[in-house]
């Protein structure tokens, strides 16, 4: 996996013995490009001046490979340039012990002075994903297999709960048509009572009416008798 490491160096120091006064400055390679310090310095002095950089570096196995920066001591006289040696230091022993900031005092190699070194401080800014198009592609590829997965996941549990709730609905639908079947047996009785109570009812009427009719040729028979003792008692008196 291979990754974008951005850091900074604090250049504090070189020491070189050289027969002139002279400046110098740092160079180091950042990605497909040379970066350098803002400003040169003269030699044999303390400084504290950063320089941003970046480069790609690989991770195997939760492990980061070698990777070797170099950097490049370049003297110049106001006029001319030319490099006086370079210091290499291996980056991946920081990431490896996961060191967010590291010391450095390293020895300068192709350098006219042997005992010349230069001191920094080695910034761990951030480490960010390197992508291919590849990469891109089978993430994107992922991304909407995901995406797919997910409707699907949620499609189902719509599915789920559309069957609850049919299954729910049959159960009222149950309910609804036990309580229509009960009520309308209810109905029928009450139907049936009402016949009944009906027709007797009528029953009733008639007899009213024949109790009625009996009353009245009993009162007709009480006045017949009535007005024959009348006559009867009369005819007595006068004999």
């Amino acid at each position: 996996m291979q990754q974008i490491l951005t850091y900074t160096i604090i250049f504090k120091r070189l020491q070189l013995t050289l027969n002139s006064d002279i400046a110098f400055n740092i160079e180091i390679k950042s990605q497909d490009k040379h970066v350098s310090l803002l400003n040169y310095m003269k030699i044999n002095h303390q400084y504290e001046q950063y320089m941003e950089v970046k480069c790609v570096v690989t991770k195997v196995n939760l492990k980061y490979e070698e990777k070797i920066r170099k950097l490049n001591v370049v003297l110049s006289d106001g006029k001319s340039k030319r490099i006086a040696g370079f210091a290499k230091f291996d980056i991946s022993v920081a990431l490896n012990l996961n060191m967010r900031q590291k010391e450095y005092s390293i020895n300068l190699i192709q350098c006219p002075d042997t005992k010349a070194f230069v001191e920094f401080t080695l910034l761990i800014n951030s480490l960010d994903f390197l992508y291919s198009n590849n990469d891109i592609d089978s993430m994107t590829s992922k991304a909407l297999s995901q995406n797919e997965s997910e409707e699907i996941k949620k499609l189902k549990l719509e599915n789920v709960q559309l069957k609850d709730e049919l299954i729910k609905l049959k159960q009222d639908l149950q309910i609804v048509e036990a309580q229509y079947q009960f009520q309308g047996r209810q109905y029928q009785q009450l139907q049936k009572q009402l016949e009944e109570r009906t027709i007797e009812n009528n029953d009733l009427q008639y007899k009213v009416q024949q109790l009625c009719n009996l009353n009245s040729v009993c009162i007709e028979k009480i006045k017949y008798y009535e007005k024959l003792h009348s006559n009867q008692t009369q005819s007595q008196k006068q004999k």
